[in-house]
């Protein structure tokens, strides 16, 4: 399963289509990158002390939301890959958006529907992709 370019950490220059866990956004690296130019506030991060030998590779993946669903997402990057996500269950993977100059957590019952930009923080659990977290309007993809 290819995970696109969208994938890798956006500070680094483009690379093979998977990248290594070393090399995408580490847990208190922000995958919004620093000096991007839109005004969007920087995307919280994962303390590094919440990740820890055996846990699975945390991955970013950005692009265009093609498909929202109860039990999963598809996000199409900028390159045309679709990236299939899992939706954890009970409301646990939280979507985020920009109010005012923080990023806030939507309710769960919000709608969100296909067609916005968004940045996806996912864990890689054997070969799927579960999302935690979907901050809505962002792009994480390469810089």
């Amino acid at each position: 399963m290819g995970l696109g370019l969208a994938a890798c950490n956006p500070n680094a220059a483009p690379g093979p289509a998977v990248e290594s866990p070393g090399s995408t956004a580490r847990a208190g690296e922000s995958p919004s990158g620093v000096g991007r130019s839109d005004a969007l506030p920087p995307i919280p991060t994962i303390p590094r002390e919440s990740l820890g030998p055996g846990q699975p590779p945390l991955i970013w993946v950005g692009g265009t939301l093609s498909e929202v669903a109860a039990d999963g997402l598809q996000v199409t990057e900028g390159v045309g890959s679709v990236v299939t996500l899992k939706r954890l269950a009970r409301g646990a993977t939280v979507f985020y958006r920009v109010s005012g100059a923080a990023w806030r957590p939507l309710a769960p019952v919000a709608k969100v529907s296909a067609g916005q930009l968004a940045c996806v923080e996912t864990l890689l659990d054997g070969a799927n992709l579960l999302a935690l977290r979907v901050f809505l309007g962002a792009d994480c993809g390469p810089a």
